[in-house]
């Protein structure tokens, strides 16, 4: 690909970020990097703001941890490089000459080689199935992070086995000195032995530490040796997400695996893959909008029902490159009535809730002398739904309440469907849902004992609750209500369609339109709830600013939710 070229003759602006640093990684202070930002340039083609990089302007260095990210490049640079000018550029590929269009792996090393981070040897070749030893991967790390020609004045010599005059000293000297690598004894490093898959992911974990980056959070799934990591390097899997090295056993076609393999020998492609998967995972930089409503410093501790977690992940998205991998991004909501509880005992600074909270969490707030403000954000309603074949296409609200509270039907041709027997199914009493119904239906009542008795206890057991209640002798079909848009949402991972239908409430149907204009009668909103105290200038509380403007209600719709204002 033809190298092109756009040099900018000012920085924009200088942000930094606080390190992430741990116990392992110590000697890494809150600047020991900063991220710098500039235009992304004219003369450089959109098609290509994947592939394009920085650069130091003065020494043309590709810096690796660099990314395109809403019409700006970003870069993280070690601190003593702040204030060196850097420039964009799509940086050329190497042509491996053992390159082998059936290996995926290969892409890896296109990416990584176009930075230097990863080279072939004397005759062009990658190989991409050979070990890596324990110099080479410190070398890679180290150049992966931008540190490798930074000039040091008092290297450390703490092992007997790297001479000054090796070409690895600086990478292992400086690796050291920055706490991201240790020997295999106080006096040992042992740089020609193959590095295990564990040690790389060690290395990298405690380099991205020592960066101030972070992934995404998430727990190893399906690896069938997953007890086998030392624990040394347990938290590193962990810090590293999703972009833990493995391989793919489908031995058992029905039940394939992960393994891990974290003793074996790391290949080359194993160093590139991870090498690579981070970068694209773990740089995170702020949006303009983040910038604009004081995010980039601080972000609000968010919290809510399980039905809103979509408005937080939306949230996050639109407001960083990579916003799962913030240190703040919750990997859950604690569902309505824990989250509320949270709030009130100010654990949380605010939550996304789809329900009014219940009479309990008002008793709560006011014995602890909380007041609590909901600021409507989005549309949604409460919504019940029953099995698709069921002839029966309404309900009112009054037989709602007979069903639920005085247990009054057990016939579905008793509320104008056919003969076929009624199963209602509830949810717990501290469930969002339940709050619904105390605001719409119960008027200071319990649901009934009888009802009771089938309860649904998270809001996708209702929906299989509800799809496994038809019978056929008896015919029989069940009844649940939920939230509208949640009900929607989950149709990636049930069959609502085939199984389940919505009633309509009055004579009206729940649609984006009726709930919109509020002529469907259970039309609600779903909102960001605060402590009334909280500051107008908390972070909180610019959360509930940004969630009207455009692109807060563009998350919303991201969310799945319908947006309050067009």
């Amino acid at each position: 690909m033809k190298k092109i070229t756009a040099i900018v003759l000012a920085m924009c602006m200088l942000i930094t970020f606080g390190s992430c640093a741990t116990d392992a990684v110590d000697k890494a202070a809150p600047s020991t990097f900063v991220t710098v930002k500039i235009p992304f340039p004219g003369d450089i083609e959109d098609r290509n703001s994947w592939l394009t990089c920085a650069r130091y302007k003065d020494t043309k260095e590709p810096i690796t941890l660099s990314m395109v990210y809403q019409d700006s490049l970003f870069a993280t640079v070690p601190a003593q490089n702040k204030d060196r000018e850097i420039e964009a550029f799509v940086p050329e590929k190497i042509n491996f000459t053992d390159y082998d269009a059936s290996r995926y792996e290969f892409h890896n090393f296109e990416m990584l080689s176009r930075t230097g981070v990863i080279k072939g040897n004397d005759r062009g070749e990658a190989n991409i199935d050979d070990d890596v030893t324990r110099a080479e991967a410190v070398a890679m790390v180290m150049r992966f992070i931008g540190v490798e020609n930074i000039q040091e004045t008092d290297l450390a010599e703490p092992f007997d086995d790297v001479s000054v005059n090796d070409w690895f000293y600086p990478a292992v000297s400086n690796s050291y000195k920055r706490g991201i690598v240790q020997g295999d004894s106080k006096t040992t490093f042992s740089p020609g032995r193959s590095v295990t898959r564990e040690e790389i992911t060690v290395m990298v974990a405690n380099a991205l530490r020592y960066a101030g980056l972070r992934c995404a959070k998430k727990d190893i799934a399906n690896a069938s040796d997953q007890d086998k990591i030392s624990d040394w390097a347990k938290d590193a899997y962990a810090y590293i997400g999703a972009n833990y090295i493995s391989d793919y056993d489908d031995t058992d076609p029905e039940n394939p695996v992960r393994v891990l393999s974290p003793q074996k020998a790391a290949t080359r492609s194993d160093v590139a893959y991870i090498l690579n998967n981070v970068k694209t995972a773990c740089q995170l930089y702020p949006s303009e909008a983040a910038v604009a409503f004081g995010f980039d410093k601080e972000m609000p501790t968010i919290d809510g029902s399980t039905s809103t977690y979509p408005f937080t992940q939306a949230v996050y998205g639109a407001l960083f490159s990579n916003g799962a991998a913030h240190e703040q991004f919750p990997t859950s909501h604690s569902k309505s009535h824990a989250s509320y509880q949270r709030l009130i005992n100010g654990e949380v600074d605010m939550l996304f809730a789809s329900v009014y909270p219940a009479s309990d969490i008002l008793e709560m707030a006011e014995e602890k002398d909380v007041e609590l403000e909901l600021i409507p954000i989005a549309y949604d309603a409460m919504i019940f739904f029953t099995n698709k074949d069921n002839p029966a296409t309404g309900l009112t609200k009054e037989q709602i309440t007979n069903i639920y509270v005085n247990d009054a039907y057990d016939n579905w041709s008793e509320v104008g469907g056919s003969d076929a027997l009624m199963y209602p199914y509830c949810r717990n009493n501290d469930s969002g849902s339940h709050a619904q119904m105390e605001k719409h239906f119960l008027n200071g009542n319990e649901i009934h004992p009888e009802v009771q008795k089938e309860t649904s206890y998270t809001m996708s057991n209702v929906l299989t609750d509800v799809m496994g209640a038809k019978t056929d002798n008896p015919l029989g079909y069940g009844l649940g209500y939920s939230i509208y848009y949640y009900y929607h949402n989950m149709f990636w991972f049930y069959p609502i369609e085939e199984n389940l239908k919505l009633l309509a409430i009055d004579g009206v149907a729940p649609t984006d339109e009726t709930i919109a204009d509020g002529t469907y009668p259970l039309s609600n909103n779903t909102y960001v709830v605060l402590r009334k105290d909280t500051p107008a200038d908390a972070p909180a509380r610019k959360m509930a600013e940004f969630m009207l403007t455009e692109a807060g209600q563009i998350c919303v719709e991201n969310a799945g939710y319908g947006r309050l204002t067009k």
